[in-house]
């Protein structure tokens, strides 16, 4: 026959619980039941009203008791092992939810758009980081389709980028961007505000990868402007677009972000106008899952950090 454990009386529908189990401990470890009954903030009749329970649905006498001592009877002895082990594991779940709910302990996955990730990005997660030190951070820059996809099979936790909501996707807007032509500051007129799509044509284009939000932008604006851009370069990254530009390559079609935290002093962004093309960035989220403290902590971060960009 199997021998019978102690959480098998717990579930027994007897009246063992856990406030039994720290009774025992505390008169094992005290051996005295008025010390037990003051470390555990309880009289010292409803401890022996515990204590007296546990042997009842236990048939054993758990302690000898005398005018001068508390002592442990070898069942005692023997069911002090499992009571610690049982108790050990039952606190330490429980302060390691307690640590993932109040942020103390969590992880944090991000896909979010390759022009985020070099400029909004980095002094948010510093401040994220500096709040909540103990949150596992992870990264990673996608283009449009790949970044769904991240949060779709559940590799990302939270993607910051352009997309529609759908069934599986929760999309909340955050920011709205646009379209700019970005010069070298000695290529263009020093009252150059804006910049039209017939003068763009003008020139060599510096463009992202086909694939990207914001190439399908660009495509779109000279569709609608009914121009053909000359592409004379293309970049995965917005880094590489701005070197391919400043060494006179071409003018580079950017989102407006990409000027968001940037000090070019050799470079202008001029709006693109006629017609003006706009991208709604939004947090992205699996609609079957609801967010973890972790990643709730950052969205609000992230909602006030871009509520400042705007303002």
């Amino acid at each position: 026959m199997k021998k019978r454990t102690i959480l098998d009386f717990m579930i027994s529908g007897r009246r063992i619980n856990l406030k039994h189990l720290r009774a025992f401990r505390a008169v094992a470890l005290h051996s005295h039941f008025t010390r037990a009954a003051d470390a555990i903030g309880l009289s010292q009749p409803a401890l022996s009203t515990l204590i007296t329970q546990l042997e009842e649905d236990l048939s054993v006498r758990l302690f000898n008791r005398t005018t001068r001592a508390v002592e442990l009877t070898p069942v005692g002895r023997e069911f002090l092992e499992s009571c610690l082990r049982i108790l050990a594991d039952f606190e330490g779940a429980i302060g390691a939810a307690k640590d993932y709910a109040d942020l103390r302990t969590g992880r944090l996955r991000i896909a979010v758009l390759p022009s985020l990730s070099r400029t909004l990005l980095p002094g948010l997660l510093r401040e994220y980081h500096a709040e909540y030190p103990g949150i596992a951070l992870s990264v990673s820059d996608l283009v449009g389709d790949r970044l769904v996809e991240e949060v779709v099979s559940g590799a990302a936790d939270i993607g910051i980028g352009y997309s529609e909501g759908s069934a599986l996707i929760a999309a909340e807007p955050l920011l709205a961007d646009r379209l700019v032509a970005v010069c070298r500051i000695d290529a263009v007129p020093a009252d150059a505000c804006a910049m039209n799509w017939h003068d763009l044509a003008r020139h060599d284009v510096v463009a992202m990868n086909l694939g990207t939000t914001v190439r399908r932008l660009m495509d779109e604006g000279a569709r609608q402007a009914e121009v053909e851009l000359h592409v004379m370069l293309e970049s995965h990254q917005m880094p590489t677009a701005l070197a391919y530009v400043r060494a006179g390559l071409g003018i580079a079609v950017l989102p407006s972000t990409a000027a968001m935290t940037e000090a070019e002093t050799d470079l202008v962004f001029l709006p693109l106008t006629d017609p003006v093309m706009t991208r709604q960035l939004s947090i992205l989220t699996r609609t079957d899952q609801s967010p973890s403290p972790a990643v709730a902590a950052f969205i609000d971060r992230l909602r006030q950090t871009l509520a400042t960009v705007e303002s």
